[in-house]
């Protein structure tokens, strides 16, 4: 009469080795780590702004980013609650369910990927990784394109206060526009013209 063995027995611990993903991101070929850009003009003056690749605000092509995603080695202590032994051909293997994950209903788990030690588990998990990482394609190469300073905003205090002092004078200037087509009199213009030049001084 054959004997059919099983590595494990219900009440074992185990530890079950398996992966999980993990995002990382590659080192910055733009700014090299700085975290800022800086330029500077024909004219002298000097810019810095936060460096969009590695800050997270360029989206406009998904194939800068320096995203990415990693299997990494894990293992998990379980409990044998439940054991189905296999006998036959090459394709058979024990299986196992544990109580932590449901006995009758719930994950089963295959032999080869369960150990008596963490250690095991982990260094099994380890070579599970390493060939998940070598034939998945999430991890691409991501340094093939370069950016374009044209697709960046570069500003300074002194700009960027001009530009409200010119807004604020189109304003003031359609005011007095909708203000002279509701005068009557030449009189009436001028004194809506004077109006708007001191309101320019002002600004």
């Amino acid at each position: 009469m054959a004997t059919i063995t099983t590595k494990f027995s219900i009440g074992d611990t185990v530890y079950h080795a398996w992966t999980t993903t993990e995002r990382k991101q590659h080192p910055c070929p733009d700014c090299l780590g700085a975290r800022e850009w800086e330029a500077k003009s024909p004219a002298g003056r000097a810019y810095k702004f936060a460096c969009p690749r590695c800050g997270g605000g360029y989206q406009r092509d998904r194939d800068l980013s320096l995203d990415y995603s990693v299997f990494t080695p894990s293992a998990r202590r379980l409990t044998i609650g439940q054991v189905e032994a296999k006998a036959g051909g090459p394709e058979s293997e024990n299986r196992y369910m544990c109580q932590e994950t449901g006995v009758g209903s719930g994950s089963v788990y295959y032999e080869r990927d369960l150990f008596a030690t963490e250690a095991e588990a982990l260094e099994a998990a380890d070579i599970k990784a390493k060939l998940q990482n070598a034939e998945t394609k999430w991890v691409v190469e991501q340094y093939n394109k370069s950016l374009r300073v044209s697709d960046y905003q570069l500003s300074d205090a002194s700009v960027q206060a001009e530009r409200g002092r010119l807004s604020q004078i189109r304003i003031t200037l359609n005011y007095l526009i909708e203000d002279i087509r509701n005068c009557t009199t030449i009189d009436e213009v001028q004194r809506e013209i004077e109006k708007f030049d001191k309101t320019a001084e002002a600004a």
